[in-house]
């Protein structure tokens, strides 16, 4: 459980029971300027095949919550990943990387 209380993204039963599963709470991600958050490939179920197919911003670019970041693929999804914080580039996967669970897909620090 303190493993996945370390996730910001994280919320319990009873947060979910008492905030409603679409609460703006879940979406209220802020990092404190200069403060690095890695983001993670997420589980989509079906990883076989994965892979990271476009980008749309670089190292350096400044993205806003809701931006849409990068297309992952495989031979049966295709699925825009956006960010959920406000912020800047620091890092990327390669392009045509293939993905696991624990690929890191990109760096993103505060402003």
């Amino acid at each position: 459980m303190n493993d996945l209380k370390s996730n910001p993204n994280f919320r319990s039963k009873d947060e979910i029971d008492k905030n409603g599963p679409n609460s703006n709470s879940v979406s209220d991600f802020k990092l404190d300027k200069g403060e690095v958050q890695t983001i993670f490939t997420p589980e989509l179920g079906n990883q076989k095949g994965l892979t990271l197919s476009k980008w749309f911003y670089k190292s350096g670019d400044i993205v806003k919550s809701g931006d849409i970041i990068c297309v992952i693929e495989n031979e049966d999804i295709t699925m825009e990943f956006e960010s959920v914080f406000n912020g800047r580039i620091i890092s990327t996967c390669r392009l045509n990387e293939k993905l696991t669970s624990s690929t890191e897909l990109f760096k993103i620090e505060g402003i």
